[in-house]
């Protein structure tokens, strides 16, 4: 069946092969960042950091973590050369860097919930993208043995990209991807990015902008988000009047906490459920009106 919000759906019933642009002025499309929003590789250069500066029996601070957020390869490596003192180019640094986490991300995990959110948004007749700052043949090392799972996307946007001329911040990247998925616009995509530069890409093509940031992000750095999750399984379709999860959710990590949002909505719902059950119980116990007396007839409408 047709989406959610659908309006004026022009297709057969069953809603195959569903053209998106009918159920506007929802969200129709959704656009995926591969490195933080699919795969969960934000901790990688973390430990690779540590690593690195570990051979040189230095320790990092997590100011410093926090200052290299946003910061591209090269500036991480200046700064950590500079701030920890250690004896090599910061050239050579980025280099033994690079070397670290390309063995890290070989076989990156998962996101948690991506592997329920992105099937969940394909049934609903919606068209997904994906962008990623890995060129082609990288990327295809990066998925193999999961080939199945990315044919739910119709279009990926590698750095190679012929078309793609200026990386994040900038919005090309953004903007190539929503033309590649047809009718695609600002008013009905939606954008998964975990890093401080895809946001403002994001927000750049005027894009909303779900934010998968760390915990110890500063919020300063997530200000152009439209909301912020730490992991996907916290984000409810519902929030964008989308297609709401048929299935149970899965059991969490122990160590895992749903977000304050995604908290609000979860007691949100218990309460209206409770209220419409109360509302049912109600009109059932309450005794039915007996039947009103039919009316006499006027003395003025009476004929001798």
């Amino acid at each position: 069946m047709c989406t959610f919000g659908c309006r004026t759906c022009k297709s057969q019933t069953d809603c195959d092969g569903c053209s998106p642009t009918c159920c506007s002025p929802c969200i129709s499309y959704c656009i995926f960042d591969l490195e933080s929003a699919v795969f969960d590789t934000r901790h990688v250069y973390r430990k690779a950091l540590k690593e690195l500066v570990r051979c040189y029996d230095k320790r990092i601070p997590d100011i410093l973590h926090v200052q290299s957020g946003p910061m591209t390869i090269s500036e991480m490596s200046e700064l950590f050369c500079r701030k920890l003192d250690i004896p090599m180019s910061w050239e050579s640094f980025r280099y033994e860097l690079n070397e670290r986490t390309s063995q890290l991300i070989a076989n990156p995990p998962f996101m948690d919930g991506i592997e329920r959110l992105v099937p969940h948004l394909r049934n609903s007749c919606m068209e997904l993208g994906l962008i990623t700052s890995s060129n082609e043949a990288n990327y295809c090392s990066k998925i193999r043995g999961r080939e199945d799972f990315f044919e739910n996307f119709s279009t990926v946007v590698c750095a190679d990209d012929p078309e793609l001329h200026a990386p994040k911040p900038e919005p090309d990247v953004y903007l190539i991807a929503m033309s590649r998925l047809g009718d695609a616009g600002p008013d009905c995509t939606l954008v998964f990015d975990g890093t401080p530069k895809g946001v403002q890409a994001a927000s750049d093509a005027r894009l909303p902008v779900i934010m998968l940031a760390e915990k110890d992000l500063p919020c300063c750095w997530s200000e152009l988000a439209a909301l912020r999750f730490e992991y996907l399984d916290d984000f409810e379709p519902e929030m964008y009047n989308l297609p709401p999860f048929t299935d149970p959710a899965p059991k969490r990590r122990s160590s895992r906490r749903r977000t304050r949002y995604s908290q609000r909505l979860t007691v949100i719902r218990a309460r209206a459920a409770e209220a419409a059950a109360a509302e049912e119980e109600e009109a059932e116990e309450e005794p039915a009106e007996p039947p009103a007396p039919a009316a006499l007839p006027s003395i003025l409408n009476l004929r001798e």
